[in-house]
């Protein structure tokens, strides 16, 4: 890699860095402040009507779970809203132009993603240690899920970015898959809660290995087997990184 190379990725990864930390009140504070609605809502109102999930109390069951929630939104949103406004300017054109390779494009765009998912998921986790004591089981297995599943949303914004036309396609993801995936995907419950029928139909939700992987990374147990969770999200994680490869050699939708 050249001198020129490293200096082009330098400066778009510093710039999508900054980019996030400069709008911190929109990037930041709102999926924060849903996480802790929801902890306040669900953890104190149904939770004190619910006993233990699976020898844990309520509120310490579902943060786990709205922490990736948190991360999943916000590592989307960062990846795909920066790009489509690229392309929307036509500013996506310098980046075309530069010299820097495609992966850099993509590495660049995603470490500002990254960075965002991981603050809010510090910021969650601090709001949650207010209300609840919190144990980690495994911190390397809570690292490895959230930085996967963190890249692996990025990497499906970009796709998503290069795909949509307008905005009102750019919501079609987000409202019409990724978020009833995730409220389908265990965060507020145990699957082993449902009939055998829908637990064998919540075992096709992706999400459902990325919160359930994370979930055991601080309480020590999993619905699914731990190995079915990472190999999920670390091969959901490459096909989505050489699919954003791939789109970006091609030109798609964003060469005239």
């Amino acid at each position: 890699m050249t001198t020129n190379n490293l200096m082009a990725l330098w400066t778009l990864t510093r710039r999508e860095t900054a980019r996030v930390l400069r709008i911190w009140t929109q990037s930041l504070i709102p999926p924060i402040l849903t996480s802790s609605l929801f902890i306040l809502i669900f953890g104190y109102s149904l939770g004190s009507r619910i006993e233990s999930v699976a020898g844990t109390t309520y509120i310490g069951f579902i943060i786990p779970g709205l922490l990736m929630m948190g991360v999943i939104m916000s590592a989307y949103a960062a990846t795909s809203f920066s790009l489509f406004i690229q392309k929307f300017h036509q500013s996506i054109q310098e980046l075309l132009l530069a010299p820097i390779s495609y992966w850099q494009i993509i590495f660049g765009l995603t470490f500002g993603a990254l960075l965002r998912s991981l603050l809010v998921g510090i910021g969650i986790m601090v709001v949650s240690l207010l209300l609840t004591p919190i144990t980690i089981h495994s911190v390397w297995i809570v690292i490895f899920f959230i930085i996967m599943t963190s890249l692996l949303f990025a990497f499906a914004g970009i796709v998503t970015a290069l795909w949509a036309t307008n905005f009102d396609q750019m919501s079609v993801f987000s409202t019409f898959l990724i978020t009833p995936l995730t409220y389908l995907g265990g965060v507020f419950y145990s699957i082993s809660m449902l009939p055998p029928l829908w637990q064998t139909v919540a075992k096709f939700n992706p999400i459902l290995y990325m919160v359930d992987g994370f979930r055991y990374g601080f309480l020590g147990f999993s619905d699914v087997p731990l190995l079915y969770s990472v190999l999920v999200v670390t091969i959901l994680t490459l096909v989505f990184f050489f699919l954003s490869v791939y789109l970006f050699r091609i030109g798609y939708k964003i060469r005239s």
